[in-house]
């Protein structure tokens, strides 16, 4: 499956998230064909699709899944004359066909597969509305996943008018839970349009739908699409909170993500619930700052403390980096409310474990935003223990900072920023040493 992703030129190895995915796409597919359908013939090329599949003979099965089709059809030219049940597995077989192409990791194969779920949602039609609608779901999944797994906004725009086709055939009250998973996929789509082209209008339609999906929506009624809904309505929160200086927003991810982890159980899916608890104390954590909340701040710490115990720093060194930054970046912030020095130190100490990891030579831009972030409690420091010399130490390595960042691509927007701040750190550095 694998073979087509590292035949692409310029190729670099597939991240451990697609091959979660591809694993998982595997075994659904792998278990749905060990299902009894049909006569003996249908079973017997359904074994042997499924022992192609097991041995990596894609085409094989396949061509067993096109003959099993053909058999099921029997030679009829109008598919509508044909029994219920005869149609239903016809339409059934074409979504595992349809499934068999996902596994293939090349934009074709994935448009492919979308075409064959728009198809099985066709071929099943009435005689399973509820199936039907299903298909056509991944038939807009499929789609999303080429411009996530291989760039470009084409997949997305195709995901966005084929789930906004969906939803006209939608009632949230009598459809609560296809209505909801259609308008979690279509939030999923905008958020990445959002990511590619910085559009924040698009975040904010994305959030719109996360919230039209999941206000009828019972978590009984589909746990795992109740929590995930939840889940990305805080990220989305968090992301618009802390860009447009919202604190509504903030305060709507933190209940949001609360809700959610009130009622999951960490064992159950331990990366996914680390996940919402790093999001729910960076929004604890800006909104904390912002209004100088010591309780905020103190759960916001203990959150990101959580995640960045249970995060190998081996296997994801620049996410336990990020963590020691943001912990630094809390720290700092707790230091103002405290009157011992230990919490500044603290602070500064995390930083310097972030800046590790965060290499100038490697990750300059990084680097910049945590030497940067390190200075300032540095200036924080000194100008609490009036420590000239520290005071120039701060200001000279802000400066070091805000230059790498100018001179790193795509560092405009960060420069900019440390220009400022290092203006403002000028003036405080200068009436210390001064004094």
């Amino acid at each position: 499956m694998i073979a087509d992703w590292l035949r692409r030129p310029g190729s670099t190895p597939p991240a451990e998230a697609l091959l979660d995915r591809k694993a998982g796409d595997f075994q659904a597919l792998v278990q749905r064909l060990a299902m009894e359908h049909g006569d003996g013939e249908i079973q017997r090329l359904r074994r042997e699709a499924a022992g192609a599949l097991a041995t990596g003979r894609l085409a094989e099965a396949d061509r067993a899944l096109a003959q099993t089709e053909l058999h099921a059809i029997g030679g009829s030219t109008d598919l509508s004359t044909l029994p219920i049940e005869r149609r239903l597995l016809i339409g059934e077989n074409r979504a595992d066909r349809a499934a068999l192409s996902f596994l293939r990791t090349t934009a074709e194969s994935y448009q492919e597969a979308s075409t064959r779920y728009g198809e099985a949602s066709t071929l099943i039609g009435l005689a399973d509305v509820e199936r039907s609608r299903a298909a056509a779901l991944e038939q807009a999944k499929a789609l999303a996943r080429i411009s996530d797994d291989f760039g470009g906004r084409e997949g997305y725009d195709g995901a966005v008018a084929t789930l906004r086709r969906l939803l006209e055939g939608l009632d949230r009250l009598a459809d609560t839970v296809a209505f909801a998973g259609a308008q979690d996929a279509l939030a999923a789509a905008l958020e990445g349009l959002a990511g590619l082209t910085g559009e924040a209008k698009l975040l904010t339609a994305a959030l719109a739908h996360c919230r039209s999906g999941a206000e009828y929506l019972s978590r009984d009624e589909d746990p795992p699409l109740w929590r995930a809904l939840k889940l990305r309505i805080g990220r989305i929160a968090v992301k618009l909170g802390v860009a447009q200086k919202d604190d509504e927003l903030l305060e709507e991810a933190i209940a949001t993500y609360a809700s959610v982890l009130s009622a999951w159980n960490r064992a159950d899916d331990e990366p996914r619930w680390l996940e919402a608890e790093h999001m729910i104390s960076r929004a604890r954590a800006t909104l904390g700052r912002r209004r100088s909340d010591l309780s905020l701040l103190e759960r916001a710490f203990n959150g990101l403390n959580r995640v960045s115990m249970a995060t190998e720093r081996s296997r994801e060194p620049l996410r336990w980096a990020e963590l020691q930054d943001q912990m630094g970046s809390v720290l700092a912030a707790m230091g103002e409310r405290y009157s011992e020095p230990v919490v500044v130190e603290e602070a500064i100490a995390a930083f310097a474990a972030a800046l590790q990891e965060r290499r100038q030579d490697k990750v300059p831009l990084l680097w910049a935003r945590s030497f940067a972030n390190q200075a300032e409690a540095m200036l924080q420091l000194a100008r609490r223990n009036k420590d000239k010399e520290l005071a120039q130490k701060a200001l000279a390595q802000l400066m070091t900072a805000t230059e790498t960042a100018r001179r790193a691509p795509g560092g405009d927007s960060l420069a900019a920023d440390l220009q400022k701040r290092l203006v403002a750190a000028g003036a405080v550095a200068t009436k210390l040493i001064g004094g």
